[in-house]
């Protein structure tokens, strides 16, 4: 007898952007809501995390995955556990620039006018 073909697995649903928006009660116009929309690329992601049960949403797995470009994600999707609270803690101070996107040095008093560390 030959064996029966698996079902297909589901394909992805992601949230909408302003699904995801409203998930974190995010800002209009905050640092927060300038990442959640620049962190979109779902094609990053395998299509079955849409669908599992860890506390990371989509736009905030992206932003782990393009900072962190030398892992090979085909061989695991471990997240590390810190990342939630990475997450809670962006949804606190949604108007603290992100690393790379600072214009000024008001939020962070240990960065120069370029952006680098003070020596």
């Amino acid at each position: 007898m030959a064996n029966q073909p698996k079902s297909k697995p589901r394909p992805p649903h992601w949230p909408t952007l302003e699904e995801q928006l409203s998930a974190v009660k995010a800002k209009p116009g905050s640092a927060l809501e300038k990442l959640i929309r620049n962190n979109q690329d779902f094609d990053l992601l395998y299509p079955e995390e849409a669908h599992d049960q860890l506390p990371y949403p989509p736009w905030l797995r992206v932003y782990w995955r393009k900072a962190h470009p030398g892992v090979d994600w085909y061989k695991t999707v471990a997240y590390p556990l810190i990342l939630k609270e990475i997450g809670g803690w962006m949804r606190r101070h949604q108007d603290l620039p992100v690393q790379g996107d600072e214009k000024t040095t008001k939020h962070s008093p240990h960065l120069n006018e370029e952006g680098e560390g003070r020596r």
